[in-house]
């Protein structure tokens, strides 16, 4: 609570939109109320207000910082020196582990956008969907460029990498939904698990060496 109380007082719009995320992937994002996000800061529901307008406005801040964790990760790997299909091991590697370090914000972002997009917007919330459908567009085509060298080099496989690269991302996308923390998990073993569903996800399209 001190470290959440320290966080308030000095980054209030950090520490409100990871309350939100909490609350969203525990309960729901139609079943979270902004009070239900103010009593997990202990702090009122006007200090949310304050700095958002609405769970729609939380909902589009968490998912472009759930966007922003992943490229920050991939980006510098997608356009280093390494041969295609270590780039590409390794992108997925990144990918996975920011997708389970930062699972409140993926899964906020997972269960609520299709409810989102079912619900009235208004002109500025559809640029913002299209903002953020351009983004995880992005992310993907990161993959697929590499994937796309790999097969060039010959060490990469598919017969049609648009279509390759949809399994490979619903494999790595998974562990969201399936992933839970154990309270004696140490961090070697999270490595080995990101490591075995980065096998799966990647047998199909990696050439045997």
């Amino acid at each position: 609570m001190a470290q959440q109380s320290e966080a308030l007082a000095y980054e209030p719009r950090d520490a409100i939109l990871e309350a939100a995320a909490w609350c969203f992937m525990e309960r729901g994002f139609n079943a979270t109320s902004i009070d239900d996000i103010a009593r997990q800061l202990s702090a009122t529901k006007g200090m949310v207000y304050h700095y958002f307008d609405s769970k729609a406005e939380l909902f589009f801040e968490i998912h472009h910082r759930a966007m922003d964790a992943l490229l920050d990760e991939v980006r510098p790997v997608a356009s280093s020196a390494l041969p295609a299909s270590q780039r590409f091991s390794e992108m997925a590697r990144r990918y996975v582990k920011t997708l389970i370090v930062t699972r409140h914000y993926q899964r906020t972002v997972s269960e609520a956008v299709q409810m989102v997009l079912r619900s009235s917007t208004t002109e500025t919330q559809r640029q913002q969907l299209t903002s953020l459908q351009d983004r995880r567009n992005h992310c993907e085509a990161l993959f697929l460029s590499v994937l796309e060298q790999g097969i060039e080099e010959g060490s990469m496989l598919a017969q049609r990498p648009r279509i390759a690269i949809k399994p490979v991302f619903g494999a790595m996308n998974s562990v969201i939904s399936w992933y839970h923390p154990r309270e004696d998990e140490t961090p070697e073993q999270l490595d080995q698990l990101v490591a075995e569903v980065v096998d799966v996800a990647l047998k199909g399209v990696m050439g045997s060496n």
